[in-house]
């Protein structure tokens, strides 16, 4: 047995003590282990932090689009994290319990989001991102064929119905996500299965809201960017993108803290080729949403719905739009399809990372077009606001493993993940 200090937000428990037969040591990082790799991620956050101050004032309205591109690339894997953190309980998965703490990690950082969601909605009441915005305001219309769509918009985007909506949505995922963790680290001190049956207990209703605030948040802070464009399924499309993005995140932090000497034997090569086996299984429903919501539109040839795709036509967008599923579905496609692939270190690490860039890349084509209907405007904004809020979320996720064990060291199905076979010859 070994002991460790208390670990953070679980209420003042008492030290930890490890169980025997661990083969190797998970205890928190600290403070000493990740110093150098701390002073580079700070200097970057602050570095591209001054960067979007810089360009609020230098570029105001391409400042909005670039900070609200940024912000929704953490913030739909930060979602898909928390999706997994309670998608492990509600399966009651033993294999993964390791992984689980990676997600818990990277959930943390919904909470800095929240705060950091303050100059979005500055450039939404500000006039600079939303045409809805001046639409609704407006004095009612005389004109017939519009007046029926103010009604309706004047109702939804009310200020106060919009602003109790955004704090549903927030309080949901702060809520599960800071209450999952803090059960899973209580865990840690008393051990026992009565904290699992709690957090398998609340999991399904975490599910379930969690789909439904996702996908209104994505009806009304990216498919109101046009805002008499209709899809119903885009709500799926969006969090499909942050689920794949947040396997592709945690895979990265883990062959990292591989590759400085941790969980080498606690997260083996067995657990990242499943993960593989299901980043590969959201490459195709990602393809199949894409594909749903293509070929509907196309199919209906309704005004309010071919906007969108009409749009993405234009310019440089069109080659940008018939590249997207070739290089976001053929490419992972047949990178992740061969077992040695899933199953090395070196392919995995060149497969997430193209998984996140293109994921980056599905959300650019999503948003930018509004701001820039004729072809594509590159700025250096684009680079700077989604740099520096995946920093915040890694500084979330890293901060979490300084002060907690790197796995549910008491997790009662924690021999499953310990000696994980995923029975493939």
């Amino acid at each position: 047995m070994s002991t460790a200090s208390a670990i953070d937000d679980t209420g003042g428990h008492p030290p930890l003590t490890y169980p025997a037969g661990l083969p190797e040591s998970v205890a928190p990082l600290g403070a000493d282990a990740v110093a150098g790799g701390t002073r580079m991620l700070v200097g970057a956050l602050l570095a591209t932090g001054a960067l979007l101050v810089v360009g609020a004032f230098v570029a105001p309205k391409q400042f909005y689009y670039s900070y609200l591109f940024g912000y929704v690339f953490a913030l739909d894997i930060a979602l898909g994290a928390l999706f997994w953190t309670l998608i492990h309980h509600v399966a009651d998965a033993g294999w993964s319990v390791g992984l689980r703490r990676v997600f818990e990690n990277m959930s943390r950082a919904i909470l800095p989001l929240a705060v950091l969601f303050v100059p979005v909605l500055l450039g939404t009441f500000g006039g600079h991102l939303y045409a809805w915005y001046d639409f609704v305001h407006a004095p009612e219309p005389t004109e017939e064929h519009v007046k029926h769509l103010w009604h309706v918009k004047h109702l939804y985007f009310a200020t106060p119905f919009f602003l109790a909506r955004l704090v549903c949505y927030f309080a949901v995922w702060i809520g599960y996500s800071v209450v999952m963790r803090r059960w899973s680290l209580r865990q840690d001190a008393e051990g026992g299965r009565a904290l699992t049956q709690k957090m398998q207990w609340w999991a399904p209703s975490g599910v379930a809201l969690l789909g439904l605030t996702a996908t209104f948040f994505a009806f009304d802070m990216l498919m109101s960017l046009q805002y008499t464009w209709f899809s119903t399924i885009y709500g799926v499309y969006f969090w499909v993108g942050g689920i794949r993005g947040s396997l592709a995140t945690c895979v990265l932090i883990i062959l990292a803290l591989r590759s400085a000497g941790h969980l080498r034997r606690t997260i083996t090569v067995e657990h990242l080729h499943d993960v593989a086996k299901i980043m590969f299984g959201f490459t195709v429903f990602w393809a199949y949403i894409a594909f749903a919501q293509y070929f509907l539109i196309w199919y209906g040839n309704m005004p309010e719905e071919t906007q969108f795709y009409l749009l993405r036509r234009n310019g440089g967008w069109y080659p940008m739009s018939i590249l997207l599923p070739v290089l976001y579905f053929v490419v992972p496609f047949f990178m992740l399809l061969p077992r040695a692939h899933k199953r090395s270190p070196k392919w995995l690490a060149v497969i997430c990372t193209w998984v996140l860039v293109m994921h980056a890349y599905d959300l650019y084509w999503q948003i930018m077009p509004v701001l820039h209907p004729d072809t594509i405007h590159p700025h250096w904004l684009d680079i700077a606001a989604p740099v520096f809020m995946f920093g915040v979320l890694i500084a979330s996720a890293g901060w979490g493993f300084l002060r907690a064990p790197l796995i549910p060291i008491r997790d009662a199905r924690l021999n499953e993940t310990i000696g994980y076979d995923n029975e493939t010859p």
